[in-house]
């Protein structure tokens, strides 16, 4: 990993809600508000978004350049992820995004023939970008980058073997990483926000 450069809370949040703008093909008009206004509709819409020390966070702008430091980031446990089968019940690193994407390999999860058949939103979308990463393949960088940031002491504590919390970017990352293993796909390094808790 190295450093591109320091970054923002505020940058982050513009970025973010830009880039939930361009996903609706809503205008990005985040860089011209006040920051007031932004920060309370990241707030409202967006709360998951943010961990209660982000305001206090070092902020940086770095890049990924091993495929270790992407496969050891540690993605998020909710009743999504588990339904999908995508994070095992329990066991040490079972949310590190490696096991993960052997989850998604021994699942089947990119194969269901299903989705073709299915009326689901969630299933085609999830067909639609990887097949347009087979056919274009990716940079995650600047308006697609991820976000990771410090673990909590439970995260830290489920899966020792992860170096940070990937806050944003799970629905890139793991098609990206997939496609990596499964389908030798050549690594490109990774640019992500970084937000470092401050110490207490």
């Amino acid at each position: 990993m190295h450093l591109i450069r320091s970054a923002s809370f505020e940058e982050y949040v513009r970025w973010y809600l830009a880039r939930e703008r361009r996903k609706l093909g809503m205008p990005e008009d985040a860089a011209g508000r006040a920051w007031h206004s932004v920060l309370s509709e990241m707030r409202r819409v967006h709360p998951d978004k943010l961990r209660p020390w982000f305001e206090d966070a070092q902020w940086l702008i770095v890049s990924l350049d091993a495929f270790a430091e992407a496969e050891s980031l540690v993605c998020v446990d909710s009743p999504e992820t588990r339904r999908i089968g995508l994070v095992a019940e329990s066991g040490p690193d079972n949310r590190l995004m490696r096991t993960v994407v052997a989850e998604a390999n021994e699942t089947g999860y990119f194969q269901d023939l299903e989705v073709c058949r299915s009326n689901s939103i969630e299933l085609h979308f999830r067909q639609e970008r990887i097949e347009s990463y087979r056919r274009n393949w990716p940079g995650l960088r600047e308006g697609e980058r991820l976000s990771i940031c410090t673990m909590n002491d439970d995260e830290q504590a489920a899966n020792p073997g992860g170096s940070y919390y990937l806050h944003d970017g799970f629905g890139r990352l793991l098609p990206y990483l997939y496609l990596i293993m499964y389908e030798s796909a050549s690594w490109r390094p990774v640019e992500a926000f970084l937000a470092e808790e401050p110490w207490p």
